[in-house]
Protein backbone atom coordinates (compact mmCIF):
# COMPACT_ATOMS: atom_id res chain seq x y z
CA UNK A 1 0.00 0.00 0.00
CA UNK A 2 3.03 2.26 0.67
CA UNK A 3 3.13 2.72 -3.31
CA UNK A 4 0.05 3.41 -3.99
CA UNK A 5 -0.24 6.83 -5.87
CA UNK A 6 -3.00 8.35 -4.35
CA UNK A 7 -2.64 11.38 -7.08
CA UNK A 8 -3.56 8.75 -9.62
CA UNK A 9 -6.42 7.27 -7.58
CA UNK A 10 -9.63 8.25 -9.27
CA UNK A 11 -11.85 7.78 -5.97
CA UNK A 12 -9.63 9.63 -3.64
CA UNK A 13 -8.92 12.65 -6.74
CA UNK A 14 -12.88 12.67 -7.35
CA UNK A 15 -13.52 12.74 -3.34
CA UNK A 16 -11.02 15.61 -2.62
CA UNK A 17 -12.40 17.75 -5.19
CA UNK A 18 -15.72 17.55 -3.80
CA UNK A 19 -14.44 17.59 -0.41
CA UNK A 20 -12.60 21.02 -1.46
CA UNK A 21 -15.58 22.40 -3.35
CA UNK A 22 -18.09 21.97 -0.25
CA UNK A 23 -15.31 23.88 1.89
CA UNK A 24 -15.01 26.47 -0.20
CA UNK A 25 -18.85 26.74 -0.26
CA UNK A 26 -19.29 27.02 2.80
CA UNK A 27 -16.65 29.65 3.04
CA UNK A 28 -18.35 31.90 0.72
CA UNK A 29 -15.82 31.27 -1.74
CA UNK A 30 -18.05 30.87 -4.63
CA UNK A 31 -16.17 31.52 -7.42
CA UNK A 32 -13.44 28.95 -6.39
CA UNK A 33 -16.38 26.43 -5.64
CA UNK A 34 -17.66 26.99 -9.24
CA UNK A 35 -14.29 26.44 -10.80
CA UNK A 36 -13.91 22.95 -9.18
CA UNK A 37 -17.37 22.08 -10.07
CA UNK A 38 -16.12 23.03 -13.71
CA UNK A 39 -13.54 20.79 -13.59
CA UNK A 40 -15.43 17.95 -12.73
CA UNK A 41 -18.19 18.36 -15.39
CA UNK A 42 -15.09 19.08 -18.23
CA UNK A 43 -13.10 16.11 -16.53
CA UNK A 44 -15.59 13.29 -15.90
CA UNK A 45 -18.09 13.90 -18.76
CA UNK A 46 -19.89 11.18 -20.22
CA UNK A 47 -17.69 9.21 -22.95
CA UNK A 48 -14.42 9.93 -21.32
CA UNK A 49 -12.16 7.23 -20.04
CA UNK A 50 -12.53 8.90 -16.31
CA UNK A 51 -16.10 8.43 -16.17
CA UNK A 52 -15.90 4.95 -16.76
CA UNK A 53 -13.12 4.39 -14.51
CA UNK A 54 -15.05 6.23 -11.79
CA UNK A 55 -18.44 4.55 -12.52
CA UNK A 56 -16.75 1.13 -12.21
CA UNK A 57 -14.37 2.46 -9.06
CA UNK A 58 -17.70 3.66 -7.54
CA UNK A 59 -19.90 0.84 -7.56
CA UNK A 60 -17.22 -1.30 -6.28
CA UNK A 61 -16.54 0.64 -3.55
CA UNK A 62 -20.80 1.31 -3.03
CA UNK A 63 -21.45 -2.00 -3.00
CA UNK A 64 -22.11 -3.54 0.16
CA UNK A 65 -23.78 -6.65 2.20
CA UNK A 66 -23.77 -9.14 -0.99
CA UNK A 67 -23.62 -12.95 -0.75
CA UNK A 68 -20.13 -14.40 -1.08
CA UNK A 69 -21.43 -15.81 -4.23
CA UNK A 70 -22.11 -12.46 -5.58
CA UNK A 71 -19.19 -10.88 -4.27
CA UNK A 72 -17.33 -13.68 -6.49
CA UNK A 73 -19.46 -12.67 -9.60
CA UNK A 74 -19.07 -8.93 -9.05
CA UNK A 75 -15.12 -9.16 -9.12
CA UNK A 76 -15.25 -11.65 -11.88
CA UNK A 77 -17.68 -9.14 -14.17
CA UNK A 78 -15.21 -6.35 -13.16
CA UNK A 79 -12.15 -7.89 -13.95
CA UNK A 80 -13.90 -8.80 -17.15
CA UNK A 81 -14.87 -5.10 -18.25
CA UNK A 82 -11.40 -3.94 -17.41
CA UNK A 83 -10.35 -5.91 -20.49
CA UNK A 84 -12.19 -4.15 -22.64
CA UNK A 85 -13.89 -1.07 -21.76
CA UNK A 86 -10.34 1.58 -20.95
CA UNK A 87 -7.97 2.97 -23.71
CA UNK A 88 -5.24 2.79 -21.20
CA UNK A 89 -3.16 4.96 -22.76
CA UNK A 90 -5.95 7.78 -22.93
CA UNK A 91 -7.05 7.09 -19.54
CA UNK A 92 -3.78 8.10 -18.53
CA UNK A 93 -3.12 11.42 -20.79
CA UNK A 94 -7.13 12.22 -18.97
CA UNK A 95 -5.69 11.80 -15.88
CA UNK A 96 -2.82 13.69 -16.09
CA UNK A 97 -4.79 16.42 -17.66
CA UNK A 98 -6.75 16.23 -14.67
CA UNK A 99 -3.82 16.92 -12.12
CA UNK A 100 -2.19 19.13 -14.22
CA UNK A 101 -5.57 21.11 -14.28
CA UNK A 102 -6.19 20.93 -10.33
CA UNK A 103 -2.61 22.00 -9.90
CA UNK A 104 -2.81 25.00 -12.13
CA UNK A 105 -6.29 26.29 -10.68
CA UNK A 106 -6.08 26.12 -7.06
CA UNK A 107 -2.16 25.93 -6.71
CA UNK A 108 0.02 22.57 -6.74
CA UNK A 109 -0.79 20.45 -4.24
CA UNK A 110 -3.57 21.75 -2.99
CA UNK A 111 -6.59 19.34 -3.78
CA UNK A 112 -4.68 16.76 -2.47
CA UNK A 113 -4.04 18.01 0.95
CA UNK A 114 -7.93 16.83 0.83
CA UNK A 115 -7.87 13.74 3.66
CA UNK A 116 -10.21 10.84 2.50
CA UNK A 117 -11.50 8.47 5.46
CA UNK A 118 -11.70 5.53 3.23
CA UNK A 119 -8.64 5.35 1.78
CA UNK A 120 -7.21 2.18 2.33
CA UNK A 121 -10.28 0.55 0.44
CA UNK A 122 -9.95 3.47 -2.16
CA UNK A 123 -6.21 2.04 -2.35
CA UNK A 124 -7.38 -1.51 -2.80
CA UNK A 125 -9.65 -0.98 -5.28
CA UNK A 126 -7.52 0.93 -7.57
CA UNK A 127 -4.69 -1.19 -7.31
CA UNK A 128 -6.85 -3.98 -8.70
CA UNK A 129 -8.10 -1.66 -11.45
CA UNK A 130 -4.67 -0.92 -12.34
CA UNK A 131 -3.71 -4.37 -12.08
CA UNK A 132 -6.84 -6.22 -14.26
CA UNK A 133 -6.10 -3.58 -17.39
CA UNK A 134 -2.60 -4.99 -18.17
CA UNK A 135 -2.92 -8.56 -17.10
CA UNK A 136 0.20 -9.29 -18.86
CA UNK A 137 2.13 -7.20 -16.11
CA UNK A 138 -0.07 -8.33 -13.08
CA UNK A 139 1.40 -9.26 -10.10
CA UNK A 140 -0.35 -12.95 -9.36
CA UNK A 141 -0.01 -12.55 -5.70
CA UNK A 142 -0.87 -9.02 -5.27
CA UNK A 143 -4.31 -9.57 -7.43
CA UNK A 144 -5.24 -12.09 -5.48
CA UNK A 145 -4.21 -10.63 -1.58
CA UNK A 146 -6.18 -7.55 -3.33
CA UNK A 147 -9.30 -9.48 -5.07
CA UNK A 148 -9.94 -10.99 -0.83
CA UNK A 149 -9.73 -7.33 0.49
CA UNK A 150 -12.48 -6.32 -2.18
CA UNK A 151 -14.67 -9.61 -1.53
CA UNK A 152 -14.72 -9.25 2.17
CA UNK A 153 -15.35 -5.49 1.46
CA UNK A 154 -18.38 -6.35 -0.71
CA UNK A 155 -19.53 -9.08 1.49
CA UNK A 156 -19.62 -6.81 4.80
CA UNK A 157 -22.49 -5.55 6.06
CA UNK A 158 -23.79 -1.65 6.05
CA UNK A 159 -23.74 -1.74 10.18
CA UNK A 160 -19.96 -2.70 10.04
CA UNK A 161 -19.87 0.08 7.06
CA UNK A 162 -21.01 2.64 9.47
CA UNK A 163 -19.40 1.95 12.92
CA UNK A 164 -15.84 1.90 10.95
CA UNK A 165 -16.82 5.37 9.32
CA UNK A 166 -18.36 6.57 12.65
CA UNK A 167 -14.68 6.48 14.41
CA UNK A 168 -13.75 10.33 15.06
CA UNK A 169 -11.33 11.66 13.05
CA UNK A 170 -10.58 14.98 14.15
CA UNK A 171 -8.76 16.78 11.12
CA UNK A 172 -8.26 20.25 10.28
CA UNK A 173 -11.08 20.42 8.16
CA UNK A 174 -13.60 19.43 10.87
CA UNK A 175 -12.44 21.37 13.65
CA UNK A 176 -13.20 24.44 11.21
CA UNK A 177 -16.44 23.20 10.15
CA UNK A 178 -17.19 22.28 14.35
CA UNK A 179 -16.49 25.68 15.32
CA UNK A 180 -18.26 27.51 12.40
CA UNK A 181 -21.57 25.33 12.92
CA UNK A 182 -21.53 26.02 16.87
CA UNK A 183 -20.30 29.93 16.67
CA UNK A 184 -23.06 30.12 13.63
CA UNK A 185 -20.29 32.30 12.29
CA UNK A 186 -21.63 31.39 8.74
CA UNK A 187 -24.97 31.26 7.97
CA UNK A 188 -24.83 29.35 4.61
CA UNK A 189 -23.56 26.35 5.37
CA UNK A 190 -24.96 24.02 2.88
CA UNK A 191 -27.23 21.43 3.91
CA UNK A 192 -27.48 17.92 3.39
CA UNK A 193 -29.97 18.66 0.18
CA UNK A 194 -28.02 21.44 -1.29
CA UNK A 195 -25.04 18.71 -1.21
CA UNK A 196 -27.18 16.40 -2.62
CA UNK A 197 -28.43 18.90 -5.09
CA UNK A 198 -24.56 20.06 -6.23
CA UNK A 199 -22.90 16.17 -6.42
CA UNK A 200 -25.55 15.19 -9.01
CA UNK A 201 -25.00 18.44 -10.93
CA UNK A 202 -21.07 17.64 -10.77
CA UNK A 203 -21.90 14.28 -11.98
CA UNK A 204 -24.94 14.76 -15.26
CA UNK A 205 -27.05 12.77 -13.01
CA UNK A 206 -29.60 15.45 -14.89
CA UNK A 207 -32.29 12.58 -14.35
CA UNK A 208 -31.94 13.29 -10.46
CA UNK A 209 -31.23 16.21 -10.28
CA UNK A 210 -34.43 17.51 -12.34
CA UNK A 211 -36.26 15.07 -9.87
CA UNK A 212 -34.73 16.58 -7.11
CA UNK A 213 -35.96 20.11 -8.25
CA UNK A 214 -39.19 18.83 -8.75
CA UNK A 215 -39.07 17.45 -5.32
CA UNK A 216 -37.73 20.43 -3.59
CA UNK A 217 -40.14 22.56 -5.72
CA UNK A 218 -43.44 20.93 -4.42
CA UNK A 219 -41.92 20.64 -0.83
CA UNK A 220 -41.00 24.08 -0.47
CA UNK A 221 -44.37 25.31 -1.95
CA UNK A 222 -46.55 23.56 0.48
CA UNK A 223 -44.19 24.31 3.10
CA UNK A 224 -44.82 28.09 2.48
CA UNK A 225 -48.40 27.68 1.72
CA UNK A 226 -49.21 26.30 5.37
CA UNK A 227 -46.67 28.92 6.91
CA UNK A 228 -48.94 31.47 5.09
CA UNK A 229 -51.87 30.24 6.53
CA UNK A 230 -50.64 30.23 10.15
CA UNK A 231 -49.02 34.33 9.29
CA UNK A 232 -50.89 36.82 11.63
CA UNK A 233 -48.72 39.29 10.14
CA UNK A 234 -49.85 41.05 7.03
CA UNK A 235 -46.46 42.19 6.01
CA UNK A 236 -45.18 39.12 5.94
CA UNK A 237 -48.05 37.53 4.79
CA UNK A 238 -47.70 39.33 1.80
CA UNK A 239 -43.97 39.44 1.54
CA UNK A 240 -44.10 35.45 1.93
CA UNK A 241 -47.10 35.19 -0.80
CA UNK A 242 -44.60 36.75 -3.29
CA UNK A 243 -41.59 34.30 -2.78
CA UNK A 244 -44.08 31.08 -3.09
CA UNK A 245 -45.25 32.95 -6.86
CA UNK A 246 -41.56 33.14 -7.72
CA UNK A 247 -41.30 29.47 -6.18
CA UNK A 248 -44.01 28.54 -8.89
CA UNK A 249 -42.30 29.90 -11.92
CA UNK A 250 -39.08 27.88 -11.22
CA UNK A 251 -38.53 25.86 -13.76
CA UNK A 252 -37.88 22.09 -13.09
CA UNK A 253 -36.44 21.34 -16.53
CA UNK A 254 -33.50 24.00 -16.21
CA UNK A 255 -29.76 22.69 -15.86
CA UNK A 256 -28.07 25.87 -15.91
CA UNK A 257 -25.90 26.88 -13.25
CA UNK A 258 -28.37 29.92 -13.05
CA UNK A 259 -31.29 27.68 -12.28
CA UNK A 260 -29.42 25.44 -9.64
CA UNK A 261 -28.44 28.63 -7.67
CA UNK A 262 -31.77 29.52 -7.66
CA UNK A 263 -32.39 25.71 -6.30
CA UNK A 264 -29.74 25.69 -3.87
CA UNK A 265 -31.46 29.29 -2.27
CA UNK A 266 -34.93 27.59 -2.25
CA UNK A 267 -33.48 24.30 -0.31
CA UNK A 268 -32.11 26.88 2.40
CA UNK A 269 -35.68 28.39 2.40
CA UNK A 270 -36.81 24.68 2.80
CA UNK A 271 -34.98 24.38 5.92
CA UNK A 272 -36.10 27.85 7.53
CA UNK A 273 -39.71 26.97 7.04
CA UNK A 274 -39.01 23.05 8.45
CA UNK A 275 -37.56 24.99 11.53
CA UNK A 276 -40.35 26.98 12.14
CA UNK A 277 -42.66 24.06 12.51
Amino acid sequence: MSKHNKKRNIGIIYEQIIQFVCKSLMESNNEIAEQGLSIIKEHFSEGTQLNKEYKLFKALSDTKGVSEHLANSIIFEAKKACNHMFNNEKLEREKSSLIKKLNYTFGKGVIFEESVKKYTEYATIQTLLNEWRNPETASFDLTTKYEIKLHESLSSSLQEEKTINDIPQVDSITYKLMNEIFSKKYSSLFNETQNKILKLYSTERNEELLESFSNLKIKTGMLLENYILKCDNKILKDKYQKVLNNISKLSDADLSKENLQKYLTLSKLEEELLGEE
